[in-house]
């Protein structure tokens, strides 16, 4: 969607209301959770393979006997576009079927998602970032209203969009995070949109076009920073510290030489919070996640050349907002 219609947008619609896994020293810890729940339908595959509603979305995808790792592919083979962020009301339609059917079922299965389901689940969300930080920022009155599940998928001047409610997309989220590498990919996407909303602002403005963008990106962050701390502390010391190192591994990864931010500013943003999360390192890596957030924004405000008492400003604001997201998610995930 144009940036700067979206921008005006948001400022109408404004109310107060984050691949494979690629770490070998990991591979005995992650093997354990990508063993429990494949094709066996321990968790939300049985609940999906029975629902109509999804059979009838999925088309020519749906097929009887399908296994879980079928129905994942068959599920993110619907919902995702041919380009990045761009879908059809159909497409957006059973995004948003698929994650409330998914939502629905972890009330019965002790919150899990099968592992079969986890990397097509975060592959098909990483595509749907513009959503999941409406869905998780400040708030917009469009996706507050149309999150509940009776409420369709829409189109409007910006494109289509889909929403879900908060707390379905946080547990969403909670289940599909159990494999790190999962939570690394929409942790990933977020991280890019993030940089390329920050990166729409232009140079000179004060004020609310200002301030916006990084408050609804601390929001984002501070809620996956939620999902993060959930995991760990359900997976326990050991498993957590495995955990937290495919995700970081993850993250860090492609970090390289940031590009100029006058050249590249998208890619200066993301490569300077990746070069930042691996110069913190992996003990490290929870508590600088945390901060990622104001971290962006100090990038950022730099290289507007911002003064001193404005970066100050934005930098305790992003912490604030972060943390305060954090402490909400976790409420809502308890």
């Amino acid at each position: 969607m144009p940036e700067a219609s979206s921008r005006r947008s948001q400022r109408r619609r404004l109310v107060a209301i984050t691949a494979a896994v690629a770490c070998a020293s990991a591979v005995g810890g992650v093997a354990a959770w990508l063993l429990l729940g494949s094709d066996g339908h321990a968790g939300t595959c049985d609940d999906l393979l029975g629902d109509k509603h999804l059979h009838t979305a999925l088309g020519s995808g749906y097929r009887p006997g399908m296994s879980c790792s079928e129905l994942g592919s068959a599920v993110e083979k619907a919902v995702v576009g041919a380009k990045p962020h761009r879908h059809s009301l159909q497409q957006a339609q059973t995004m948003k079927l698929v994650l409330v059917a998914v939502d629905e079922s972890l009330s019965k299965n002790g919150r899990r998602v099968d592992a079969a389901l986890r990397t097509p689940l975060a592959e098909s969300l990483a595509d749907y970032a513009p959503d999941t930080a409406s869905v998780l920022g400040i708030g917009d009155a469009d996706y507050a209203v149309r999150g509940l599940p009776a409420k369709p998928a829409w189109e409007d001047a910006d494109g289509v969009h889909m929403a879900v409610t908060r707390s379905t997309l946080l547990r969403v989220l909670r289940g599909i995070s159990e494999d790190p590498a999962a939570y690394a990919t929409v942790r990933a996407a977020s991280t890019r949109y993030a940089a390329e909303q920050l990166a729409a602002v232009p140079r000179g403005v004060t004020g609310y076009d200002l301030t916006v963008p990084p408050a609804q990106n601390s929001r984002v962050f501070g809620s996956l920073d939620a999902v993060a701390t959930g995991v760990r502390h359900d997976l326990g010391d050991s498993q957590a510290e495995q955990w937290q190192r495919v995700v970081f591994t993850k993250a860090t990864k492609q970090a390289s030489t940031p590009p100029s931010y006058e050249k590249d500013p998208v890619g200066h943003l993301v490569d300077m919070w990746g070069s930042t999360l691996r110069a913190g390192g992996l003990k490290n890596s929870p508590d600088v996640l945390e901060q990622q957030s104001a971290d962006m924004v100090d990038a950022w405000s730099r290289a507007l050349k911002l003064t001193a008492t404005v970066q100050n400003s934005l930098h305790e604001n992003a912490l604030n907002d972060s943390f305060h997201a954090r402490s909400d998610a976790l409420r809502e995930l308890s």
